[in-house]
């Protein structure tokens, strides 16, 4: 079957691609590994739709965020939950960043950044500053059955699920794409938007790959008390923790930059010992769900919650409920300032074929100038 557009990977930056395809009217193909839309990255994560607070030392990653955020909230306001106050807190001990230097940034960012009194929310002597700022959460089910209807009315969408890609060959004018199932697939013109796969599908085709810092991480979801149900609270920017409302589901996300990742890799493709024990669920060369995983690992809810207990004031309370796992791609260059760029590759023109590597999720409007004709 021959297609415009083949998109490989069903998630926001997938589908968003897909849409944006066809309503020029091309022909487009997905081709997604699970057996649904948004089972990774694009549902387990903070849901945070940033605004650009989280980067104090990367004043591109914010000014970036802070750009598209209304666009992102313009678009899908129907699944943006903004009911809620955003804190974010400068801890008193190491943090790359104060409390006069994360003012001074939201300043210069042109970003709401309204002083509060450490003591409403915090320990004594925990935090030097406390912020009001404007930044919301977004529910990926709802999301995701926004994007399934709009494409359900195009004809010229095809979305393939449980597929493996066996093999990927470039023709002189054309790829041409072979999967596990004895299916082949050609198109003049593909997108890798598969995030935590985005080397194994480009380093098939002999492209250079991203160095990328691999991280199998948990995001914890909590019910949370009265006094925490509508306040999102941001201890930054160091080893610290944040919990926050997890969408429109009444749970909060808990996370914490020590303990959410749990294993890290620094090879081109990921290699845990944890794929050995999956019983060939999980390679590096095809990455298996970590949260379907029969491998993953245990929960790290005790160090998390300590972490956010020896910070918080004990009226807010909060239980565990589950955890979610997934592979998380870094660029190894943004571990200097902890930036999290949108990287568009254009890796090939004739014929063409694009490696996306997602910074966030409003940031996904990248796509735009690549895609259109």
């Amino acid at each position: 079957m021959v297609y415009d557009k083949i998109i490989i990977g069903a998630g926001l930056y997938g589908l968003y691609a897909a849409l944006f395809c066809a309503a020029q009217g091309d022909k487009v193909l997905v081709l997604e590994y699970d057996s649904e839309v948004f089972k990774r990255a694009t549902y387990i994560n903070q849901a945070r739709v940033h605004m650009g607070y989280h980067y104090p030392r990367s004043y591109s990653t914010a000014i970036k965020s802070a750009g598209y955020f209304e666009r992102f909230i313009k678009d899908y306001g129907f699944c943006i939950h903004q009911d809620f106050k955003k804190i974010y807190a400068t801890s008193k001990s190491f943090s790359w960043t104060n409390a006069d230097q994360f003012k001074k940034f939201c300043e210069y960012s042109k970003i709401k950044c309204e002083g509060l009194d450490p003591n409403e929310f915090f320990n004594d002597e925990m935090c030097d500053g406390a912020f009001l700022t404007r930044e919301y959460t977004y529910d990926a089910k709802i999301l995701r059955n926004y994007f399934l209807e709009k494409i359900s009315k195009y004809l010229n969408i095809e979305i393939k699920y449980s597929t493996r890609i066996k093999t990927i060959h470039k023709k002189r004018e054309y790829f041409c794409v072979s999967t596990d199932r004895g299916e082949k697939f050609e198109s003049d013109f593909i997108v890798n938007a598969t995030y935590a796969s985005t080397n194994q599908i480009s380093m098939q085709l002999g492209y250079e790959p991203f160095k990328i810092k691999y991280e199998l991480c948990e995001i914890i979801l909590c019910k949370v008390n009265e006094e925490l149900k509508n306040i999102g609270i941001t201890v930054m920017d160091g080893p610290f923790f944040s919990i926050m409302p997890f969408g429109k589901t009444g749970y909060h996300s808990l996370t914490s930059v020590t303990f959410t990742p749990h294993k890290t890799s620094y090879e081109f493709l990921p290699k845990f010992d944890c794929q050995k024990k999956s019983n060939g669920f999980c390679t590096p060369e095809q990455l298996g769900n970590c949260n379907d995983c029969p491998a993953k690992p245990t929960s790290a809810w005790p160090y998390m919650s300590n972490m956010a207990k020896k910070y918080l004031k004990n009226t807010f309370r909060y239980d565990y409920v589950e955890s979610l796992f997934s592979m998380k791609p870094i660029l190894r260059a943004s571990e200097i300032d902890d930036s999290r760029p949108t990287v568009i590759r254009i890796l090939d023109k004739e014929p063409t074929f694009i490696s996306v590597l997602s910074g966030k999720i409003n940031t996904v409007y990248d796509l735009d100038e690549v895609l259109k004709k």
